[in-house]
């Protein structure tokens, strides 16, 4: 959904823990020059020509300047929505991610070998999971949760309805659910897992292009239980590879009983598993949200929708920028067609962009940033490109 305002930024926030993309859409109103005739040319050489940018042209030579002179790759001088040239920004909402959550509740989350290791397991697992649902940070991603052993233990369908279905971050109402669970029982992983994935399909089968689901199994060990066939690491794993090429499945080992856990993120297609330290409740919990974030940033997307221009109108593929800041420094992005500068961005097309794709370098940055980096996208002043390379279009 597009939400326009004039005169600010389009910012896609790489957020903390757990490095979230949530972003701030805004816009312009449907007569502001960002957009340009879909009947005006501009000159030869890379400037925006005739296309007019709320106020101006688009900031002149594109390969040159950028609200004023360019330097080299990774060093043009950075844009700001308060920069005269920038006069109109729109955006649209960053890609959703959903999360299947499968928690193991088994006795042994609870009692290991003969001593109570609630304070140290299950507790501060709970407590984690609990403030990452209802953290505001959580914006934009979607989750739902389930727990195992189930009453009926080997009863994959049991599973495949969870306790509380997809729902949107932040929510209150995963906090009810997971205080109501007590550690008990085996460790069904596999109809466990396999009901996660008819879950994860039903979610998939709804999304539009371009969003994700994933299955998070959150366990403190290997499979065991009596089920016929009985849950093992590689029959577990069978069930997360099946769907791994459309749906990874990220492994969360809590304690160290999780030996064959590897085995099952191999399946999912995310291995290594991503062990959580149990030595003390805080360091248990900390370590739970910091997993947590990884997956998240792991399904973060780098590409960022643009909205339709107005009617009888396109976008001025020479009047965009993107910005990047993080611990307070802001750096504008260079625009590279091939990304030969793997720190820059390209359009999905220049005659009828829809998206801006990131290129390697930065979308890694921007997948591990959890200190709160954002990325903006401002309209209007000419594009900053690097030395020696063109313009998105030269007309």
């Amino acid at each position: 959904m597009v939400r326009r305002r004039p005169l600010s930024s389009l910012s896609f926030c790489v957020a903390a823990l757990i490095a979230t993309i949530g972003a701030v859409a805004c816009g312009s109103s449907e007569d502001d020059s960002s957009f340009k005739d879909g009947t005006t040319s501009g000159s030869s050489g890379g400037t925006s020509g005739g296309s007019t940018a709320f106020g101006g042209t688009s900031g002149g030579t594109s390969g040159a300047t950028s609200g004023g002179t360019s330097g080299g790759v990774g060093t043009v001088k950075p844009v700001s929505a308060t920069d005269a040239c920038a006069s109109s920004n729109a955006g649209v909402d960053a890609l959703p991610i959903y999360l299947v959550f499968m928690v193991d509740k088994s006795g042994s989350m609870g009692n290991e070998n003969g001593t109570n290791v609630l304070a140290t397991k299950w507790n501060p697992a709970v407590a984690a999971l609990k403030s990452f649902f209802a953290d505001p940070s959580s914006a934009n991603i979607h989750a739902s949760l389930a727990f195992f052993s189930a009453p009926d233990t080997c009863n994959v369908n049991s599973y495949a309805t969870p306790t509380i279905a997809m729902t949107t971050l932040p929510s209150a109402a995963f906090g009810p659910a997971l205080d109501a669970q007590s550690p008990s029982g085996g460790t069904p992983t596999r109809p466990a897992m396999e009901g996660a994935v008819q879950y994860a399909q039903s979610v998939a089968a709804g999304l539009k292009a371009g969003e994700k689901v994933a299955v998070v199994l959150v366990t403190d060990g290997d499979p065991s239980d009596n089920c016929n066939p009985k849950s093992t690491a590689q029959n577990t794993a069978a069930a997360a590879a099946s769907v791994a090429a459309t749906i990874k499945t990220y492994v969360v080992g809590v304690g160290n009983g999780a030996v064959n856990l590897d085995t099952i993120a191999t399946g999912g297609g995310t291995a290594p598993h991503i062990q959580v330290s149990t030595s003390s409740a805080a360091t248990t919990s900390a370590d739970l949200r910091t997993a947590i974030g990884k997956i998240k940033a792991s399904q973060l997307t780098c590409d960022y929708a643009l909205p339709p221009p107005p009617a009888g109108k396109t976008i001025d593929v020479n009047a965009v920028n993107v910005n990047y800041t993080t611990g307070g420094a802001t750096k504008t992005l260079p625009y590279s067609a091939t990304c030969s500068d793997a720190g820059g961005w390209h359009y999905d097309s220049v005659t009828t962009p829809t998206k801006i794709i990131m290129c390697p370098s930065i979308c890694t940055t921007l997948q591990g940033d959890t200190v709160g980096g954002k990325v903006d996208i401002i309209f209007g002043c000419g594009t900053a490109v690097p030395p020696g390379e063109p313009p998105p279009a030269v007309k």
